[in-house]
């Protein structure tokens, strides 16, 4: 709701480890106008990434990635649940209904209509990592092109109505390496 925020950063203690940056989460409050000094999330660890992470508008449950041991391939989408002040519960791993033996990542819940959103280079796609729409107890669905190409395409995000949102992608014609697109959703998701 605007007060509570958790993102990702790098995590530089990994580099003098093994020189891979590794990712991790931070989560910050707003308080006065002002922005708290990051607080890092318990699971945060030198010897894999943790990161993307998308909050519930009440900041009480989050969607993440991981490539934590015991997950079901290289990167997973994982939910965990704020029971206290800088708290939160052992993460559950989304199973093998989102997760592949490849990487899932970006995941974005939209609460009203109960529809994950992510990323995946595990399932059958277009090329390079696409999006995937999962509704609550329904199938995972690829959202097709034109939202996917053969590049990389990702970070989805939807407005409420499932009218319009933003997503990232390396495709053609863009002006960086990774940039960031608007999408008129034409049609209602099931």
């Amino acid at each position: 709701n605007g007060t509570f925020m958790a993102f990702t950063r790098n995590n530089y203690e990994t580099e003098k480890k093994d020189r891979v940056i590794h990712l991790e989460i931070c989560f910050s409050n707003l308080k006065d106008g002002k922005w708290s000094d990051p607080e890092p999330f318990y699971l945060n660890n030198i010897n894999y990434s943790v990161g993307h992470p998308s909050l519930s508008a009440d900041g009480n449950s989050m969607y993440f990635s991981s490539d934590m041991p015991g997950g079901y391939g290289g990167v997973d989408i994982y939910k965990t649940t704020r029971i206290a002040e800088g708290q939160w519960t052992t993460p559950v791993n989304m199973g093998n209904k989102i997760n592949t033996e490849g990487d899932e990542m970006f995941p974005f819940y939209e609460e009203k209509n109960g529809i994950l959103f992510f990323a995946s280079n595990g399932r059958y796609g277009l090329g390079g990592l696409d999006i995937f729409i999962c509704a609550e107890h329904g199938r995972v669905v690829n959202a097709g092109a034109p939202l996917n190409t053969h590049y990389d395409d990702f970070a989805v995000i939807v407005d409420s109505s499932l009218d319009k949102g933003y997503f990232s992608s390396n495709r053609a014609g863009g002006t960086g390496g990774d940039d960031i697109y608007s999408v008129d959703l034409l049609k209602g998701l099931d």
